[in-house]
């Protein structure tokens, strides 16, 4: 599952979160004026489903990242995790107590409320923050710090293939990937890639043939690079020997 899919899972998540905290809201606000509680209850417990499913997707996903991840995660995706695992324990107590242990349920609201602003912060950490780098609106400066580490990079090396390469680079690796550090961004840093013994995430041997293959045929929620020209890949490999 690529980035562009996980974020719409996110965003549907948060959707469906927010309309099942609305109709919470609505039963247990309004008490014996609501109309039709019956039809809420099932709404909200449809509503419950949906956010079930859409969270355990997710976490699969996410899980999936961290563990092919060999890079040192990030301080972001540190936080993304504890703040996912504990989205996924309240909202288990809440059904917990929902369905099992009713003499709670006085509390159930709390953990509804709770399990919303769980959510809320988990999006921002993941789907919010690469939304937001995507249009821009935050993180202006690291961009620029990062074009401009790209750019000096580039410009310390005399072949043009590099400069040409390292456009490349920018235009369709650095959003996820560091060129000058190791550090995990949305995928590994790839400082070094070419002088380290084997690549991150795959464990295959650290050669050009192998990264070519891994754009045409990548790991996880790596999106595939076959629009790339033949001249364009040679310009990405001779800027990555020099990373």
């Amino acid at each position: 599952m690529d980035i562009h899919a996980k974020t719409v899972l996110a965003v549907l998540l948060l959707a469906v979160g927010f309309v099942a905290t609305l109709i919470m809201f609505h039963l247990q606000g309004r008490g014996e004026t609501v109309r039709n509680p019956g039809r809420l209850r099932g709404a909200h417990r449809a509503f419950g489903l949906v956010f079930f499913v859409l969270l355990v997707l997710l976490v699969f996903t996410g899980m999936r990242y961290v563990a092919w991840g060999r890079g040192e995660p990030s301080a972001r995706s540190i936080i993304h995790v504890v703040l996912a695992a504990a989205l996924v324990a309240v909202f288990v107590l809440k059904l917990l107590i929902a369905r099992f242990y009713r003499g709670l349920l006085r509390y159930v609201s709390a953990f509804g409320m709770i399990v919303f602003v769980l959510t809320v912060l988990v999006f921002s950490a993941s789907a919010g923050y690469y939304l937001a780098r995507g249009g821009q609106i935050w993180g202006d400066r690291e961009v620029q710090e990062r074009e401009e580490k790209t750019s000096a990079l580039a410009e310390e090396a005399v072949p043009e293939a590099v400069h040409a390469g390292a456009a490349v680079y920018e235009r369709y690796c650095a959003f996820c990937h560091y060129a000058e550090s190791t550090e995990s961004k949305l995928g590994p840093g790839l400082k070094g890639v070419l002088r380290a013994e084997t690549l991150p995430v795959s464990g295959r041997p650290a050669t050009a043939e192998n990264i070519l293959d891994t754009l045409e045929n990548p790991i996880g929620t790596m999106p595939a690079f076959t629009n790339l020209t033949a001249e364009e890949l040679e310009r990405l490999i001779a800027f990555l020997e020099t990373i």
